[in-house]
């Protein structure tokens, strides 16, 4: 395909998994379980939309989180790990496709005087400049009203040897201890197992002061058609010494939260955590587990941990932002200043 025009589709809710689902950059952000709750979360509405060619085939498709200025109509629309854009079985975008999607969703969005930001998918293998280049072709330019993406991606496509083989020698000795410490593994829904996590992460809250802009209990109740969540727990001598959530969307898992007690910490139950959780999303088919994000200045010991894992350092392209002309796109943006200031005091 080259830059031909492309066609806007709304997708019904009940639609949409089987519309996503056809493409690999798929995760967690862009299905409809999560989408939904992240949006009434913060009072927005989601819509979903494929971008058709002229034989009506969907070449992309995103959910957007679209949150209004009350009484001014417009508003923000988010796409979180998206737009999608590499159909299963289909090559990866040439750039003048990826600058036609991008385009296409501009024009559909601010059209409706709304400003779009966007931050593509970091486990699809987008090349960032390339990437730049289109989004700048398309009429966005970079934005640092949305946070940046960095992480640790681990290719699940590889068997149980290569995995391990991949180890940074300073991570497999802990790993090793912590397999001849006797650790068990029990594996359960979300649904089933929370309470027993949420134990082990107020634990280790308690202990370290930290409160992340977003809890785990909101993932809590997420599960659905097009999202499994579930919990990994080691324990010794019927105790919970550790515990890891993990989101699956797609071909993609996602590593959202971990808490290990002090006595975990004794017998490396982190380690044998994050290796059991690559063991377990390779067993469901996933082909890639995203360790959830990496910020080497905040939090270097963390970082430190996940690059050892032998996965590949990835970053999502963008943001990006692009803008509706005429005067209310400053109103919108000064709506959004104000209401950063406001929660910044609370």
């Amino acid at each position: 395909m080259t830059g031909a025009a492309l066609l806007p589709r709304a997708v019904t809710p009940a639609d949409w998994p089987a519309v996503s689902q056809a493409f690999r950059d798929l995760t967690f952000e862009q299905t409809l379980t999560y989408g939904q709750a992240a949006a009434r979360r913060i009072g927005a509405e989601t819509q979903f939309l494929a971008l058709d060619d002229e034989g009506g085939t969907p070449v992309a498709a995103a959910c957007l989180r679209l949150k209004r200025v009350p009484g001014l109509g417009r508003g923000i629309a988010w796409i979180a790990a998206g737009p999608l854009m590499c159909g299963t079985g289909a090559p990866p975008p040439e750039p003048a496709q990826i600058q036609a999607i991008l385009a296409a969703l501009r024009a559909h969005v601010t059209q409706a005087g709304h400003i779009l930001r966007l931050r593509l998918p970091a486990t699809a293998g987008h090349d960032p400049q390339t990437m730049d280049e289109a989004a700048a072709r398309a009429g966005f330019h970079p934005s640092t009203r949305a946070a940046a993406y960095r992480s640790v991606a681990i290719d699940l496509k590889q068997d149980e040897d290569a995995l391990l083989a991949g180890l940074h020698g300073k991570w497999r000795n802990p790993l090793r201890g912590a397999l001849k410490a006797g650790l068990e593994l029990e594996t359960g829904p979300i649904a089933e197992m929370s309470g027993r996590f949420d134990a082990l992460y107020r634990q280790v809250q308690a202990a370290k002061g930290f409160n992340p802009e977003i809890p785990p209990e909101f993932y809590y109740d997420l599960e659905g058609p097009d999202f499994a969540h579930g919990v990994l727990i080691a324990r010794k001598d019927g105790t919970d010494l550790g515990g890891f959530t993990l989101g699956l969307a797609g071909g993609t898992a996602v590593y959202l939260f971990g808490a290990t007690a002090e006595a975990g910490r004794k017998l490396n139950a982190g380690h044998f955590l994050m290796w059991q959780a690559m063991l377990h999303a390779r067993a469901r088919g996933m082909h890639c587990l995203d360790l959830g994000g990496i910020d080497a200045e905040a939090n270097p010991t963390v970082t430190r941990f996940k690059r050892r894992t032998g996965g590949a350092e990835v970053t999502a392209p963008g943001p990006y932002e692009a803008r509706p002309t005429g005067p209310g796109a400053a109103l919108v943006g000064l709506a959004e200043t104000v209401h950063a200031k406001l929660r910044a005091r609370r």
